[in-house]
């Protein structure tokens, strides 16, 4: 964060872990089983259920997901609460709170006779009952230990510091599990990073009848990110961004994906190879919980332009294969791109698709609905900074 990748933060960020967790593990699984529940549905003539496609959206972030949830299992299942007071961060900042807090839970060394039952039922596991010590950065005050204890050797009262603790302190040491921390922290940095350079394989080639192969659509390379209507800007929408794919996992227009780039790693970006962001839709603005994308109305959306259309002439069938199409002009919701005569004196000259800037917003139909492959011949090019139309 203080080196301005502010989307790294997002990787121990027990909000943005959970969506992360949610949306690429847990989605998956009730997708297949509505799938399921389809196949079985038609094969009684019912259509009580209909199937859903099933895709990985981003291979980088479904591992970081899959190495998350795995991580908590076992630090739950080991030492109980150590993701929380150890590496959340709001964890963190509270247990550097806590050191210096008036009141709190004392081991009275004449009363306890090292029986242990504190420790054990201790859900911070900051307890050492050997040597009568508490963890204080650790302990979130549930008094359990004092309910536990039969000799009444701990209470919750006002406690001073003794000298040795006060020259730890003051000499700042790193505590073993601190410097654990880093270094695992600093192994999943660099392990993302690679993985950040992988390309998400995308499902197997379809055909068309029987007989034709039909390609998939590629990502077109954009010079700037195309970010959701009522993000404002792509500064703000990376700024206020904590990756918390809840918009992801609530587009059901596929249009929402993880980014790969490093500087905006895990934060959503728009791609249309499965899909355009419909102009009635505006479920990513109501569901964003950091103010990312503000919240719209669908008169809003129509009149927001967070792009504008680019057209490929070399890649557009009708100067490639010489056939006619228009199928950008015919889907196009605000009507930004007309067809003209390629030759102005021929009658019977191809028409060819012209886009007004000014009109377009982006929504990526043109893209999307385009037939060339495997790249379309039109794409949308994004804006930092969204307009008014």
């Amino acid at each position: 964060m203080v080196g301005g990748l502010g989307a790294w933060a997002a990787l121990i960020a027990p909000y943005s872990a959970y969506g992360r967790i949610a949306s690429n593990l847990f989605a998956p699984l009730w997708q297949w089983g509505n799938n399921l529940l389809a196949y079985l549905a038609e094969r009684a003539d019912s259509y009580a259920f209909y199937e859903t496609e099933v895709w990985l959206r981003s291979l980088p972030t479904f591992i970081i997901a899959a190495i998350t949830f795995i991580t908590l299992i076992i630090l739950a299942w080991r030492n109980g609460r150590t993701y929380c007071n150890t590496i959340c961060p709001v964890g963190t900042v509270l247990g550097l709170i806590s050191r210096f807090s008036v009141f709190k839970p004392v081991i009275d060394t004449s009363k306890c006779n090292s029986c242990g039952l504190c420790a054990r039922n201790c859900k911070a596991a900051c307890i050492n009952a050997k040597a009568h010590e508490i963890d204080y950065s650790r302990c979130v005050a549930c008094m359990d230990c004092i309910n536990k204890c039969r000799q009444g050797a701990i209470h919750y009262t006002r406690r001073k510091a003794n000298k040795a603790e006060t020259q730890a302190n003051q000499s700042g040491a790193a505590r073993p599990d601190r410097r654990k921390f880093f270094t695992v922290s600093a192994l999943l940095a660099t392990s993302a990073a690679l993985k950040a350079q992988e390309k998400a394989q995308l499902p197997d080639k379809k055909v068309d009848g029987g007989l034709a192969v039909i390609e998939d659509k590629k990502k077109p390379n954009r010079a700037t990110p195309i970010t959701p209507p009522g993000s404002l800007s792509a500064a703000n929408f990376s700024r206020h961004c904590t990756a918390c794919q809840l918009c992801v996992s609530v587009c059901t227009n596929h249009v929402l994906r993880p980014s790969e780039s490093l500087h905006t790693f895990m934060q959503p970006e728009m791609s249309y190879e499965r899909g355009y962001c419909r102009p009635e839709c505006t479920k990513c603005s109501e569901v964003c919980p950091a103010g990312a994308i503000r919240p719209i109305t669908k008169a809003d959306k129509t009149a927001i332009q967070i792009g504008h259309a680019v057209l490929i002439q070399e890649n557009c069938i009708v100067n490639r294969d010489g056939v006619t199409c228009g199928n950008c002009a015919r889907h196009c919701p605000s009507q930004a791109i007309q067809m003209v005569a390629k030759d102005p004196n021929d009658p019977d000259s191809p028409l060819l698709p012209v886009v007004n800037e000014e009109k377009c917003i982006g929504c990526g139909a043109c893209e999307n609905l385009c037939p060339s492959r495997p790249f379309s011949a039109i794409y949308v090019e994004g804006h930092e900074h969204h307009r008014n139309i």
